[in-house]
Formats: C-alpha cells, structure tokens, sequence
C-alpha cells in the first residue's frame, strides 16, 4: 500500500492525502485506561524524584554554603 507508490530509496513520497487514507490502529478502550493508569503511574514517580532531586539541590547548596562560610571564617580544620 505505502511501499508501492514509493519514489526515493530513503523515504516514501507522502501527501496529506496519502496519510489521511491510512487506517490507525486504536486499542480497545479497555487498554487505552490501562495504558493511561500506566502513564499516570509513572509520572508520580518522576514528580517524586523530581522532588527528591530538588531537596537534595538545595541542601547541597546550604552545605557548600556552609563550607564556604567556615573557610573563610578560618573554622575549617
């Protein structure tokens, strides 16, 4: 069907038309939901890591502060 009326060796020569006529598969929504439970899922975990992340920026940040601080305070040992 896509193949036939290709015109490169590299690529096919598609029109909007061309890709309009093609079907897409769409899955029963039985499996859409669990594929959106998935990615839900997995977003919390990425925003709890961001999170997680994020804290330990900043406490790195008032560490080397800290360290900074005692240096040039001449506290360090």
């Amino acid at each position: 069907m896509i193949h036939s009326q290709a015109v490169d060796v590299a690529r096919a020569n598609f029109s909007l038309g061309d890709i309009s006529k093609m079907p897409v598969p769409i899955p029963a929504l039985a499996e859409q939901m669990r594929i959106v439970t998935e990615v839900e899922r997995r977003l919390s975990v990425v925003e709890e890591l961001e999170s997680v992340v994020t804290a330990n920026l900043q406490r790195a940040t008032r560490l080397r502060q800290s360290i900074l601080q005692k240096a040039f305070t001449g506290e360090l040992c």
